[in-house]
């Protein structure tokens, strides 16, 4: 999705006009839906190779037409892009994507990312945001409210996030051609979609998804590829992907649409729990248990009872983070559990729920 200029505004020109090292650095706080975007839109005409927004707890809204969209256009740039930060000039950090909450609209998804065409080396971080988009978009080709596109050898760690009843095709459409992606700690729910609420397209790539939940989406059609999760593997040249700690289940749809799909080699799945209509064609390892109630709190909370089969039923990664979707540790028992969240005992309340 192509953006018009924008005018930086002043205020934040001189905050980094300020910054020591401007012509290697760009880095702003930003507390405004038009802060934002401007900031972003800023981030197409800079060459330098590091590049940071800030983005305050709060509410954005796209404006008419266009999405909250980050597009590299330099080679060997790496660009973070967190919500969570409070303070004067964003010295405070909240981890977590509760309290930054971008929305979108009929004509723009929430958050693109692109890490570029025509480029390379170039990395895209996004962290600690809750994306919205009940509106329905209309551009099936954009995901109602996350769009990452990698190409050329880029890389894309998207993690914390929320995507919270997002209207349109898809949630998120992940399009990964010859590049490298993380997705974890994550939740999607809530959405109407008429595709696949998560649908990842690979070729020649590498993407990981871990610690995740995608639960609780409605399939608008009766021949979409699945109520959750779809995952695409080209066969030449091939990919690797791998879904690891997660959990793909209770999505609502007509029967004979599964809640998880594969198509193509190359796809391993490690403590994947998801429901037994699923259509895999996948490397299965270590997935006990993977089908059954995965115990929520309740449908439209999935954090994990105290009693849940998949507290404390992962496996260590990596890939998968130091911390949940709230921020909160990752381990905090004698494994970590399967999903988004970490089940916190100290914070489970009498009745069985927590926070």
């Amino acid at each position: 999705m192509r953006r018009s200029p924008r005018t930086f505004p002043s205020c934040l020109a001189l905050a980094l006009l300020a910054l020591p090292g401007l012509g290697h650095a760009y880095s702003v706080c930003v507390g405004t839906s038009q802060e934002l975007d401007d900031a972003m839109s800023q981030v197409a005409a800079t060459s330098d190779a590091s590049i940071t927004i800030k983005i305050r707890e709060g509410a954005y809204a796209v404006g008419p037409g266009v999405s909250f969209y980050l597009n590299l256009t330099h080679s060997n740039q790496t660009a973070n892009v967190s919500g969570g930060w409070s303070g004067a000039t964003c010295a405070t950090h909240h981890a977590g994507a509760a309290s930054t909450v971008l929305t979108g609209s009929a004509g723009s998804a929430a958050l693109q990312l692109n890490t570029g065409i025509s480029t390379s080396g170039n990395t895209i971080n996004a962290t600690d945001l809750t994306l919205r988009n009940a509106e329905g978009i209309l551009n099936d080709a954009v995901g109602a409210c996350l769009h990452v596109l990698l190409n050329g050898g880029a890389t894309a760690r998207v993690h914390r996030m929320r995507l919270d009843g997002c209207v349109g095709a898809s949630a998120a459409i992940l399009d990964n051609s010859s590049g490298d992606l993380t997705f974890a700690n994550s939740v999607v729910q809530g959405g109407y979609n008429s595709g696949a609420p998560v649908r990842s397209l690979n070729n020649n790539a590498v993407a990981r998804f871990a610690h995740l939940t995608i639960t609780g989406n409605t399939a608008t059609s009766s021949s979409q590829e699945a109520s959750g999760l779809f995952l695409r593997a080209a066969a030449n040249p091939p990919s690797q992907i791998t879904l690891d700690n997660s959990i793909v289940w209770g999505g609502i749809a007509p029967v004979g649409i599964p809640d998880i799909a594969t198509d193509g080699a190359g796809i391993v799945f490690t403590r994947a729990h998801y429901d037994t209509r699923s259509h895999v064609n996948a490397t299965i390892t270590d997935n006990a248990p993977s089908h059954g109630d995965p115990g929520f709190l309740t449908p439209t909370q999935p954090r994990l009872r105290a009693d849940s089969p998949l507290v404390d039923s992962g496996v260590s990664l990596a890939i998968g983070g130091s911390m949940d979707a709230d921020g909160d540790a990752r381990t905090q028992g004698a494994a970590v559990d399967v999903g988004a969240y970490e089940t916190n005992p100290d914070r489970i309340h009498a009745d069985g729920f927590d926070r």
